[in-house]
């Protein structure tokens, strides 16, 4: 019988498979498929048997013929179980608008990083610097699991080093007294009680959103940030916070009062609707309880804020932005507020708001003025 794979030696640590695909349906004749394993022959024997079950299988793809694109579609359904749906929605979205136009009908085998930078060069939808960084990154990635499974023998990507500079957007924050406007302003809304957690805590929209009776202590006046509430194109989904960690955060005592209040008040409103009251209920809800989109406070916050005479357009992210801020300026150490923003580290606070730093540092040296003078 005639051997259905063959492995030759190309140099130390690499072999080269060449094993059968079966006949061609329209010609009649033998195809063979190829892979170079670098590693010890032992290797490169599984790796032929692995190859050599999946044609009977027929989970088979021949990876001198996969293009970029269907590797890039199979890669996109790959990743599906190992991010998060909101993520793997950008991934798909990347691929989709950008990468298999660009380069999708190239074998990926023949991939060169001149191939790549001509796709980059030519994207009909011109993207930011930003988006072009994240392109990059997802095509990498991608490539590198291709190399994992041995599809290429390296990156291409790899080679890519130049990419645009993305300038950092100065932060937007409002002063005290703007914030206490807003606050004033919007305080018959329903929006009023995620905008004042927002910037009583600096919590993330998510984290608002998912946030339960249960993780509020109004007696000793702290907040358990546990979660976050995300929306895709399936729904809604409640997941851990951004750095997976827990946190707790006081309230300030005026923060504590309102709540105090809103919590009488939504229990009326709850029964109303033949709903009772719990621990397990949202603090920022829908009238009947059930979760709100976090896309609809948005656009509520960004219509408010429309409204008000002369003030700032801010996002509702610009409130927790404005939180830290004014902690900061006032003097509270970057530590605390890296704990209150649930910060992976403080150096990611600091680098955030070194604006804040200066001034910061003009304090600093006018309390070095008074004590020597």
């Amino acid at each position: 019988m005639r051997p259905r794979g063959t492995i030759t030696s190309r140099s130390p640590g690499s072999y080269r498979i060449r094993y059968s695909l079966g006949l061609d349906p329209v010609s009649g004749k033998r195809r063979y498929g190829t892979a170079t394993i670098r590693g010890s022959r032992k290797q490169a024997e599984r790796e032929l048997v692995r190859l050599l079950r999946s044609v009977d299988t027929g989970e088979h793809v021949d990876p001198s013929r996969i293009t970029v694109a269907e590797w890039l579609t199979l890669w996109v359904d790959t990743v599906r179980t190992e991010v998060s749906p909101k993520t793997h929605e950008r991934y798909a979205e990347i691929v989709r608008c950008y990468l298999l136009p660009a380069i999708g009908g190239i074998r990926l085998q023949r991939l060169t990083p001149t191939d790549i930078q001509r796709g980059y060069n030519g994207f009909d939808r011109k993207p930011s610097p930003r988006t072009r960084r994240h392109i990059h990154r997802i095509l990498k990635s991608a490539l590198a699991r291709a190399v994992e499974q041995q599809a290429l023998t390296r990156n291409p990507a790899d080679a890519i080093k130049r990419l645009p500079k993305v300038e950092r957007e100065p932060i937007t924050a409002l002063t005290v007294d703007q914030t206490k406007r807003l606050l004033r302003e919007i305080a018959h809304t329903t929006t009023y009680w995620p905008t004042l957690l927002a910037v009583a805590t600096g919590m993330r929209r998510g984290e608002i959103l998912a946030l339960r009776w249960k993780n509020v202590d109004l007696d000793a006046g702290v907040v358990r940030v546990i979660g976050s509430l995300e929306q895709t194109k399936a729904g809604l989904r409640f997941k851990s916070t951004k750095t997976e960690k827990a946190r707790a955060v006081t309230l300030p005592k005026f923060a504590v009062e309102e709540l105090k209040g809103w919590k009488r008040l939504q229990a009326e409103r709850l029964l109303k609707v033949g709903v009772r009251q719990s621990g397990s209920i949202l603090v920022c809800c829908r009238e009947d309880g059930e979760p709100k989109q976090p896309e609809s406070l948005t656009h509520e916050f960004t219509y408010l804020v429309g409204r008000i005479m002369d003030f700032p357009r801010v996002r509702f992210h610009d409130l927790r932005h404005s939180h830290a801020t004014q902690l900061l300026g006032s003097g509270v150490h970057p530590k605390i507020v890296q704990e209150r923003l649930g910060h992976s580290t403080i150096a990611v606070t600091m680098d955030l708001y070194s604006h804040v730093s200066e001034t910061m540092q003009s304090d600093a040296t006018a309390r070095l003025d008074r004590a020597y003078q």
